[in-house]
């Protein structure tokens, strides 16, 4: 089945939606783990730490693959082993097990989404922001649907209802599968594209890219801590049940992915940087709010803008990357959507033992000041580069090369 090209949008949402959904039911899964498992705060942290840190090691790497040669069929392959991992869970007692299980989950994740985000450039046209916004709105939504998927399997079948979450990957893997010529075309198109863009001038800014790089970082720091500990801060804190612990991940993921088709269009418009540090220094007083409120309401109330804030800023830097490195897409997707963005899970081990051993609100205090960090660095970060205009003659030449 051969869709139209601007279908093919929808389509990468859809496959970052399903190899986003298993990742995105962990921290849901974490409280469960936590009180019929046993397992220690640091020891949850640590299981984030191998979902974000393993896969995304290697992330760059498959960017780059990608940017030499495409290869579609390892996005099917991505998206099938991230739906393996994770949804093993419930079947597991040996903590290792869990980890290596969230770590192949990882590595599945870290093959799809270098190619997925340069598909997802190819198919953009001119309005990037747009494009990727879209592509980047399914790994929100499936952070919100898997959380959803986890309780609702677990609620009916104990831990073992994991295994659940494996059903959308297995069938989306098998989708995309069937349309890896067209995706292969695609790309193609976009390479011929690159090297006509290059032959008429058209270079990397590897400093700004930096600047940008050191600001995802930091914002992947606050995003894996605002997912991870939230709702263990609700449970231990606020003194809620796992399972509503568990449900402030969906709140943050359908507000966050409210923000970030917002996001990407308003940076359309506004300019990249302006929107990155717009949600950057709004972030702050959300979080503030959410440290000193005891009332359920008023913090349940404040993840939206909470979410909505800090994702505000995920798919102009994305995009940003992409326009700051034009001669090398897959890669700096590869960094901003993985190394950068999942450096959290470094960090959330040690924000883990810091929890143990002084609580979670001094954990949401750290996160305060990487917030006020992020929000200084990104007023370095430059905006987007004017395109190339490449001749058509040039055009017309590097096609005939290819």
């Amino acid at each position: 089945m051969k869709l139209k090209r601007e279908s093919y949008g929808i389509v990468m949402m859809l496959g970052h939606l399903c190899a986003d959904i298993s990742g995105g039911a962990l921290p849901a899964i974490l409280p469960f783990l936590v009180t019929q498992k046993g397992i220690s705060l640091a020891s949850a942290a640590g299981l984030t730490f191998a979902l974000s840190s393993i896969g995304s090691v290697i992330q760059p790497v498959f960017g780059s693959m990608a940017d030499k040669h495409s290869r579609p069929w390892m996005m099917c392959l991505g998206i099938f082993m991230s739906g393996c991992g994770i949804s093993m869970l419930g079947f597991l007692d040996s903590y290792w097990a869990m980890f290596a299980a969230v770590a192949f989950t990882g590595i599945g994740s870290a093959l799809f989404h270098p190619d997925g985000g340069r598909m997802a450039n190819y198919v953009a046209g001119e309005r990037k922001g747009r494009g990727i916004s879209n592509f980047s709105v399914g790994g929100n939504l499936g952070g919100a649907v898997g959380p959803m998927l986890a309780v609702f399997g677990i609620s009916r079948f104990g831990l073992k209802g994991t295994a659940i979450l494996a059903v959308p990957a297995f069938l989306m893997a098998a989708f995309l599968l069937s349309q890896t010529k067209t995706l292969a075309g695609f790309a193609n198109e976009g390479a011929q594209a690159t090297k006509a863009a290059m032959a008429a001038g058209q270079k990397d800014d590897w400093k700004g890219f930096g600047k940008l790089t050191a600001v995802t970082f930091l914002r992947s720091t606050l995003s894996i801590g605002m997912t991870t500990f939230i709702p263990l801060f609700w449970m231990s804190v606020l003194l809620q049940s796992d399972a509503r612990s568990g449900t402030t991940t969906t709140i943050i993921a359908f507000a966050g992915a409210l923000s970030t088709l917002i996001g990407g269009r308003l940076a359309d418009r506004m300019g990249f940087n302006r929107v990155i540090r717009s949600g950057l220094v709004m972030y702050i007083p959300c979080l503030l709010v959410i440290i000193f409120s005891r009332w359920m309401g008023l913090s349940t109330i404040m993840l939206i803008p909470l979410a909505m804030s800090l994702n505000l800023a995920f798919s102009p830097s994305v995009a940003l990357g992409q326009k700051l490195l034009p001669n090398h897409v897959g890669l700096a997707s590869g960094i901003t959507m993985g190394l950068a963005s999942s450096f959290g899970g470094v960090i959330s081990p040690i924000l883990g033992k810091v929890g143990d051993a002084q609580g979670l609100p001094t954990v949401l205090w750290i996160l305060v000041g990487v917030a006020v960090v992020a929000c200084v660095g990104s007023f370095f970060v430059p905006d987007a580069p004017e395109a190339v205009k490449v001749p058509a003659s040039s055009q017309a030449a590097s096609q005939k090369t290819n």
